[in-house]
Formats: C-alpha cells, structure tokens, sequence
C-alpha cells in the first residue's frame, strides 16, 4: 500500500490535478520554499496553480519519477521524491522533501522544500 506521500509524488509527476485533489483535503494547508520564493496554497486551487502553473510549467515534460522514500516523525509523516524533467533549457532534476499530517487518508497540512531544477 502506498502512503499519501507517495500518492503525491505520483500526482505530481504525472501532472495528474484529480490525482492532487484526491490526496490531499480541500482546506490544505500548504506551505513550500524553493530556491527563488516562498508559497502558501490553503485550498485545491491555489495548490493546482503552485504545481502546475508555477513549479511545473505546461512547457516542462516529466521524464520520469526516479525515487521515492518515506518515513516518519512521531505523528508526522514524510515523503522524499525526485523528478528527472526536460524542458527547452534541456534536462534537469528536482528533489522534493514533504512533512505533512493526514486526516482520513488525505494530506490537510504540508510543509515542503525544494532543491529547484538542477541541470544534469
């Protein structure tokens, strides 16, 4: 069975937006930093913006899922995944750390950081 983190990971990756909604609640409370700025997203829309209009660009091909890890801290659970992408500037990875809380089977609070695109 996989854990909402992964489920994330795998949304994410595939640019899946039901595949977001599915696996986190609808009053989220999201938090991320990456190398350039901060994001805040506190309900599905906002969140599919961040994703996919901002960190993932329509022009930026996910190549493939190339890792997930999980664990957790006490209550909290943990999810470590990275992204090989291709994009006109070429190809590039990203890794993703997420701390996040689960009501039922759906992330409703997450805390992220980002390495950016890294060119390879």
């Amino acid at each position: 069975m996989t854990t909402p983190g992964e489920r994330f990971a795998k949304a994410l990756a595939a640019k899946d937006e039901a595949g977001v909604r599915a696996v986190t609640t609808p009053d989220l409370d999201f938090r991320a930093m990456t190398p350039g700025r901060f994001w805040e997203a506190h309900c599905h829309d906002d969140l599919l913006e961040v994703l996919f209009a901002n960190w993932l660009e329509p022009s930026d091909e996910v190549v493939a899922l190339l890792s997930t890890s999980t664990g957790e801290v006490s209550t909290r659970q943990h999810v470590t995944y990275r992204l090989h992408l291709r994009n006109a500037d070429g190809d590039s990875l990203m890794e993703q750390q997420m701390y996040y809380d689960v009501v039922g089977d759906r992330i409703s609070w997450a805390r992220v950081m980002c390495s950016g695109f890294v060119r390879v």
